[in-house]
């Protein structure tokens, strides 16, 4: 018995290893990060809410970490954070823009 738990734990070791090589994190810089997310509306008409990214989390199996650094991560696959995480980068983006207070048209 002993030694079939062993050959399971060392299974699963290697399962789980295999696992984490494929995760990267993409760091989208310093966005002031704990404010961004308190800036975020829970629900938003235009889909850009909480709920809307927390949806496209679930959806991509990639999570958003607002580190108290004040940067934001993409955690996940590869693969998604390149080519699937457009909205979820416009989110954050478009917040990011509006707690900054700049306006894009007159370059202020």
């Amino acid at each position: 018995l002993v030694g079939k738990e062993e050959l399971n734990e060392a299974h699963w070791k290697k399962q789980v290893t295999m696992a984490l090589k494929k995760i990267e994190v993409e760091d989208l810089g310093n966005m002031e990060a704990i404010e961004l997310k308190e800036s975020i509306p829970e629900e938003d008409s235009e889909g850009r809410g909480m709920k809307d990214l927390q949806k496209k989390e679930k959806q991509l199996s990639v999570k958003v970490v607002f580190h108290p650094s004040g940067h934001v991560l993409l955690v996940g696959q590869k693969t998604k954070l390149t080519k699937k995480c457009i909205t979820m980068k416009n989110i954050l983006s478009h917040f990011h823009w509006r707690l900054s207070g700049k306006d894009v048209a007159s370059g202020q």
